[in-house]
């Protein structure tokens, strides 16, 4: 009986495990206007993150003043956009290739790395918005720099070079 327990045991573990990994590897799009729709939502939240970090890359390459109440405020924008990465791939889409998108087959593979990777960039933004704050500008400058290495790493791994 007591054997019989465990074999129990293991195979709840294994079917649990199996779910989770499937879950954790999206859901297949079922048709292409599906990947299209899921494509181009995610390109609107990358286009919108991209605006957003305009002014904050400006004050990086010295051609705009830093300034706290814009950090403050794109910086708030983007890590609530870091938030919604991860739901906006949760659609995979990998094997329609009609519509043009940069997003790498990794993403769908290394789900929890990539959600990592989004919730490095929103400590990111969180950490600028509260150093810039202080008035520290070679801190501020630092924190901003450490958004744009949280935007590079995920692009490393989970985006086309282009």
């Amino acid at each position: 009986m007591k054997r019989m327990s465990q074999i129990g045991l293991m195979v709840a573990v294994a079917a649990a495990s199996a779910m989770a990994l499937a879950q954790n590897a999206g859901t297949p799009a079922k048709s292409a206007a599906e990947a299209k729709t899921a494509i181009e939502a995610r390109q609107k939240l990358f286009e919108d993150m991209k605006k957003t970090m305009e002014p904050i890359g400006a004050m990086l390459k010295r051609q705009r003043d830093i300034d706290p109440a814009v950090i403050a405020t794109n910086a708030g924008h983007l890590k609530e956009l870091a938030g919604k990465i991860p739901a906006q791939f949760a659609v995979d889409t990998r094997q329609f290739k009609d519509t043009k998108t940069d997003a790498l087959d990794g993403i769908w593979a290394s789900q929890a790395d990539f959600k990592s990777k989004a919730d490095v960039l929103a400590t990111a933004a969180q950490n600028a918005i509260t150093v810039s704050a202080t008035g520290d500008k070679g801190a501020t400058m630092k924190a901003l720099a450490d958004i744009g290495k949280s935007c590079g790493g995920c692009h490393d791994s989970y985006k086309t070079k282009t």
